[in-house]
């Protein structure tokens, strides 16, 4: 009988794995313009929760009827603020039990709001490994702006911060 030979060699380590899972996940996105996903995993490496963005239960989705800061709202045309919830939000609210988050890692696909960040530091996330950095849209899509004050919280509280460096098999 003849021995299979198997000829693979190297797998994903636990970065590429669970940030090319966030990318996955990140195509469930309803917003038309920031397509992001987020893993968070506690310290044994097992999955806790994911999370997308996307509107609130039975709202609008933006790629259905349009962007409420660029497009109006779909009846009015009136400019609304963002009907969506951000997929660390969406992430933590899928978690079910919240003490499971204390001391999580999250794997991002977009690098946290400031509004995101005062959520994540009172659910108690450790690290927070990101792809790329977060840019505000600001109304009608015409500029966008950094926020400062995300990292500044994260150095306040010690949540440790790296961009994600590996191979990735999506985008």
């Amino acid at each position: 009988m003849e021995k299979l030979q198997n000829p693979k060699t190297e797998r994903l380590n636990w970065d590429e794995t669970f940030m090319n899972l966030a990318l996955l996940v990140a195509k469930r996105t309803a917003c038309k313009f920031v397509e992001t996903g987020v893993v968070f995993v506690d310290q044994n490496k097992r999955i806790i929760s994911l999370g997308y963005n996307g509107p609130t239960e039975g709202d609008y989705h933006c790629i259905d009827v349009g962007c409420a800061k660029i497009d109006g709202h779909p009846k009015t045309g009136e400019l609304k603020r963002c009907r969506g919830a951000h997929a660390e939000i969406n992430g933590i609210i899928n978690t079910q039990d919240t003490r499971r988050l204390r001391s999580a890692t999250l794997y991002t696909v977009t690098f946290p709001c400031y509004d995101c960040m005062k959520s994540l530091n009172n659910a108690g996330i450790k690290e927070i490994i990101y792809f790329e950095e977060y840019e505000r849209i600001k109304s009608r899509g015409k500029e966008t702006e950094k926020e400062d004050e995300a990292k500044e919280l994260a150095n306040r509280k010690d949540i440790k911060l790296r961009k994600f460096e590996g191979d990735i098999y999506l985008k």
